[in-house]
């Protein structure tokens, strides 16, 4: 026979299993947000050494590829123990999390098509196109260290998500201009042969939507804020 009490314990049983769901699902984000940036960060390094900007050898260059390679894989883990350990709660109001970790996920592969993109681009470029690539990723280095302090908030200080995802957004806003200056520095470059134009512009078009992807999980993020 159920009583007042037990509809009202089973329902404090079923709130407390949901909070323990949330956290678990957000710890891992935590962790995924945490190779993001490692990744990111290493694609830094890695152009920066392909540029000649830091006095790296190849030897060093191969070693940040397959560090980024194996970050690829640490998250590919995380994706997956995430999708089979919490599919049904996506039926409990979590299926945003699970469309996350997705996102998430994209990002990562993004920033590995950019390194391979680069690779197939002469080096000797002007120092001026060095420079703009490097404001780019500078930018998209920042916007990473944002989404992984945003993702920890979600835990720990729901009241600083608002302003994160804002802060992200206005650092997509910077890379967009970025990213039309530099489109219009390359059209208007005379000298640049045409292939090489090509590999350029389609090389910072990666990183373009390697910003729209973190945006978009900004998006999702306040989402889930208020959940």
């Amino acid at each position: 026979m159920f009583t007042l009490y037990n509809i009202v314990n089973y329902f404090e049983k079923y709130d407390k299993f949901m909070k323990k769901v949330k956290e678990q699902l957000i710890t891992m984000l935590i962790e995924h947000s945490r190779i993001i940036y490692s990744v990111i960060s290493d694609m830094g390094v890695y152009y920066s050494s392909w540029a000649g900007l830091n006095g790296s050898t190849k030897v060093d260059q191969e070693k940040k590829k397959n560090k980024m390679l194996l970050s690829e894989e640490d998250g590919d883990v995380i994706k997956i123990r995430l999708i089979k350990e919490f599919s049904e709660a996506g039926a409990q109001g979590f299926g945003d999390y699970i469309a996350l970790i997705l996102k998430m996920d994209n990002v990562i592969n993004t920033a590995i098509e950019f390194i391979h993109s680069i690779d197939t681009i002469d080096q000797n470029l002007s120092e001026d196109i060095k420079k703009r690539y490097h404001k780019l990723i500078n930018s998209l280095i920042g916007m990473a260290d944002m989404l992984k302090k945003t993702i920890k908030s979600l835990r720990d200080k729901p009241e600083n998500v608002f302003s994160n995802t804002t802060k992200i957004h206005e650092i997509e806003n910077d890379i967009d201009e970025l990213f039309r200056e530099f489109l219009n520095y390359i059209y208007d470059e005379n000298n640049l042969d045409i292939r090489l134009l090509l590999k350029i512009r389609d090389s910072i078009i990666v990183l373009e939507e390697l910003a729209d992807r973190i945006h978009d999980i900004a998006d999702v993020i306040r989402v889930l804020l208020y959940q």
